[in-house]
């Protein structure tokens, strides 16, 4: 077999039944469980008390054709032995191997639900971000040299998240998550997330933001719906476009990036492309608005210096991203992934999708692209 040479920066970890156990049992008792053909329902769901079902199945599609419903016909007939990959690491290395990929950063997938908890939920819901920050180093721990783990951390708790934050590095989690989105009225521009910024930043310990990681919102709100064409496009704009933008600008413009110059952040599986415009329009508009309006309080340097400087981004399969990582000089900050064993990810053929996107590029932003930047980000040898 070819010798595996691709660092995939965003792949994703499916955790089992197992990964809850450390969850007191009194709050385990209102999620996570899993529950076989719930109401109105086919399939292997996790569950949480007064919110949607999420369908295991869903998580386990990498490598499916997409065609005729598919997707829904694995989503119904699931069995955690069908695929041991995603949550076995032994079995694991195997696809990695076959993929022709070395090392990977892991993501949640299950998890990714906690996030949909407030209000009186929150204890549950760091319980269930300790459960997984434990059971992730476990997991990693089996191939230490080839897995990477990251933390989760919860946005409404800044003090719990900054004792967090200091653990997972304890464990030797390589960063940790929080939220893509927040919910009306919060930014992360706002003085109260100074505090774990500032920590981030003295322990050069990197920030990750995931695609659809929303807090306080059901990931299967809009999921597995009969909904309108309509609703379809605005749906999936919101999660490809809107959501990384607004993100960013909350970082660009309320001033973190500027404040903490020495902090990084990593955008994951929003692809590239849609950065090239943000920059252009971003820095004429700044420029202008300086001049229109000298006295307006404003940030020192171009969104483009800022986001050169400390932010990352991770593709799966975006040619024109690619082709325009050097015009726009962005070459040092985009990552490939994998987004294994997801829906959209490029295994088991990740080498034919890579010599697809990379072709006519010279090999050495290739290189840069699909591993150096990802190594020396994790520095990783």
């Amino acid at each position: 077999m070819e010798e595996a040479k691709f660092f995939s920066a965003d792949s994703h970890v499916n955790e089992p039944p197992e990964a809850w156990e450390r969850i007191p049992k009194q709050l385990r008792e209102h999620g996570p469980h899993f529950v076989q053909d719930p109401p109105g329902k086919k399939g292997l769901y996790m569950v949480f008390d007064g919110h949607e079902p999420d369908p295991v199945g869903m998580t386990f599609t990498a490598g499916q054709d997409k065609a005729g419903g598919n997707f829904r016909k694995i989503i119904e007939t699931f069995k955690w032995e069908d695929w041991r990959g995603p949550w076995d690491p032994a079995a694991r290395i195997g696809d990695m191997d076959l993929d022709g990929v070395k090392m990977e950063v892991l993501y949640p997938s299950m998890a990714r639900n906690f996030y949909s908890l407030k209000g009186e939920e929150i204890p549950l819901q760091k319980a269930g971000l300790v459960a997984y920050n434990d059971w992730m180093r476990d997991y990693c721990a089996a191939a230490p040299s080839r897995l990477i783990g990251l933390g989760l951390l919860s946005a409404l708790d800044v003090d719990w998240s900054l004792d967090e934050m200091k653990r997972c590095a304890k464990l030797g989690l390589k960063g940790v998550v929080l939220p893509s989105q927040l919910p009306d009225g919060m930014s992360y521009a706002d003085p109260g997330f100074d505090p774990l910024w500032t920590a981030a930043q003295d322990m050069d310990f990197p920030l990750h933001f995931h695609i659809n990681i929303i807090q306080g919102r059901d990931r299967m709100a809009a999921r597995l719906k009969v909904i309108t064409q309509l609703q379809q496009g605005r749906n999936a704009v919101r999660r490809a476009i809107l959501e990384p933008l607004n993100l960013l600008t909350d970082l660009v413009f309320g001033g973190v990036l500027e404040r903490f110059p020495q902090l990084r952040f990593v955008l994951a599986e929003y692809d590239v492309s849609w950065l090239h415009p943000f920059i252009s329009k971003m820095d004429g508009t700044l420029q202008r608005a300086r001049s229109e309006s000298p006295d307006s309080p404003t940030v020192s340097a171009l969104p483009s210096e800022c986001i050169r400087r400390q932010v990352y981004i991770t593709f799966q399969e975006d040619r024109i991203g690619v082709l325009g990582a050097d015009v726009f000089n962005m070459i040092d900050n985009y990552m490939w992934a994998s987004d294994y064993p997801h829906g959209g990810s490029t295994w088991p053929r990740s080498k034919e999708a890579i010599a697809s996107q990379f072709k006519g590029v010279p090999e050495k932003i290739e290189r840069q692209l699909t591993w150096d930047n990802a190594a020396k980000f994790y520095g990783v040898q």
